[in-house]
């Protein structure tokens, strides 16, 4: 692991090979705990690049109501967020990366289909989180989502998905996992992590960024059936 840091001091940490292909990890209103550069080394073994940038500039919180904070401040200056991802997408493809996708955990997976809309981008995978505003992806999306949600404001990645279908465009999947709730993949909130929920998301998780990231490699390999 290698950290690098952004003219504003910024850092981003870096796992795996150099020319693999990329994932960048953007984690949720909680800040870059421990558990989701956890996930970039087990992902790096898989063969990626993996990018974990700190989108709130080192504070971190367990605390919902400080959560909140940190969440308005940074979608409040979401340019600034999808400049922070737009720099590690882009030393990484400099170092010979030809593929690039993001994984994002709640607000940042509002911050990855943000950036799939203007961006270049092979695949998006979005924990427990949806698009902000009239924000249309245009890449595949993964949606990876606890058993009930509260989507009040926003368009549900079902509505999402049945609008672009509409449109032609099929490249959006919906999976629910049955008893977990908002924010099952982060290990260090012990009320919301679901150890079997976070497994079997992450095995789809790796078989949909193989599918996108490594299509000849992943042809021979079967699909991973859908969770009800």
């Amino acid at each position: 692991m290698r950290e690098s840091s952004d003219e504003s001091g910024t850092a981003t940490t870096w796992h795996g090979e150099e020319g693999e292909p990329l994932v960048v990890l953007a984690h949720d209103w909680n800040g870059r705990l421990p558990w989701i550069d956890e996930l970039a080394a087990r992902l790096a073994t898989e063969g990626y690049r993996v990018a974990v940038p700190d989108l709130f500039a080192g504070r971190t919180t367990t605390d919902d109501d400080e959560a909140g904070e940190l969440l308005r401040e940074r979608l409040d200056d979401l340019p600034g967020a999808l400049h922070l991802v737009s720099e590690a997408i882009g030393e990484a493809r400099a170092l010979g990366s030809t593929s690039a996708a993001i994984v994002g955990f709640s607000m940042g997976a509002t911050i990855a289909l943000a950036y799939a809309a203007q961006g270049s981008l092979d695949a998006v995978v979005a924990y427990y989180g949806t698009t902000r505003g009239t924000v249309t992806p245009r890449v595949p999306v993964l949606f990876q989502l606890a058993e009930t949600d509260d989507w009040t404001g926003r368009e549900s990645p079902e509505e999402l998905q049945a609008r672009l279908t509409t449109e032609g465009f099929d490249g959006i999947e919906v999976r629910h996992y049955e008893g977990a709730v908002h924010g099952f993949q982060n290990a260090q909130i012990e009320r919301r992590f679901s150890a079997d929920a976070s497994a079997a998301a992450w095995s789809s998780t790796l078989a949909f960024l193989d599918a996108h990231l490594r299509p000849a490699a992943s042809s021979s390999t079967p699909p991973v059936a859908p969770v009800e």
